[in-house]
């Protein structure tokens, strides 16, 4: 099945405006970032708002209630709730661990606060991200580019695409610091990338996808509470959490081969997507 130009089109076109206008607003102070304009930050809603759109320009309202059901779609072999529960927990623990062991530093440890992932504050933005952004990313695009490309050059160029589309957002970071921050953004979305694209091409859940892409974003907000005493912005952390990410990312990668054998991305009826 070759991809609709036009529905392409149209789903950059709803994905990057909203939110590059509203984001580039508040962050280069021509808005306040603050109170009632913090609303803009929800144009990133369009990722998921051009998904279905360009979904329904290509199959109709089936492919629309397709992704609905995608979206709420919790039976899938346990290991990949597993895998979206725990893994990015160790590669935070990874990255701290390996700090440590090569630093010598004391950093202390305080479980505890791991409570923090289920705090309101923490839970809602769900929704702020992954919600508003999975429908396009893993659930129109990534389908279209694995049929055109196979799935692992398809989630490396999600990935890529994903992190371009962030760019309002951290642009003074590039500008302060334009080699690290561009090497941080690239290898952390693709990372992200791999992962996410994984388990959605593997159970065709965009529940799960949405899940892991909160539960990465949550471990890393609160990082700094469960392991006190790492010096943030440290150059051998940095490194540390750049080996991880890529060890983590290439271990995912023969699962993610799997979902590109035959005409199916799960031939072991986990509840993949169909590739062609």
């Amino acid at each position: 099945m070759p991809i609709d130009s036009r529905a392409l089109v149209w789903f950059f076109l709803i994905a990057c405006i909203p939110p590059w206008i509203g984001w580039s607003l508040l962050r280069f102070g021509i808005l306040p970032s603050d109170g009632a304009w913090q609303a803009l930050y929800l144009t990133g809603w369009g990722a998921s708002a051009a998904g279905l759109i360009a979904t329904y320009m290509e199959e109709g309202a089936h492919g629309v209630r397709r992704l609905l059901s995608e979206a709420v779609r919790f039976s899938v072999p346990l290991r990949w709730w597993l895998f979206v529960l725990f893994v990015p927990i160790l590669a935070n623990a990874g990255t701290v661990l390996l700090y440590v062991g090569i630093s010598g530093n004391v950093v202390d440890f305080e479980p505890s606060n791991f409570l923090g992932l289920i705090a309101p504050s923490m839970l809602i933005t769900f929704f702020l991200g992954p919600f508003g952004e999975e429908f396009g990313w893993r659930g129109y695009l990534l389908p279209r580019l694995a049929r055109r490309f196979s799935v692992l050059p398809a989630v490396l160029l999600v990935g890529v695409i994903w992190a371009i589309w962030h760019w309002p957002l951290l642009y003074q970071s590039f500008v302060a610091a334009p080699g690290r921050e561009l090497a941080t953004t690239m290898v952390g979305v693709v990372y992200m990338s791999v992962l996410i694209g994984t388990v959605y091409l593997r159970t065709g859940s965009l529940l799960l996808a949405m899940l892991l892409h909160w539960h990465i974003n949550a471990v890393r907000e609160i990082s700094g509470r469960v392991f006190l005493g790492v010096p943030e912005g440290s150059d051998l952390l940095w490194w540390c959490g750049f080996g991880v990410s890529v060890s983590v990312a290439a271990l995912t990668i023969p699962a993610l081969l799997v979902a590109g054998r035959d005409k199916h991305r799960s031939p072991r009826g986990e509840g993949g997507v169909t590739v062609s």
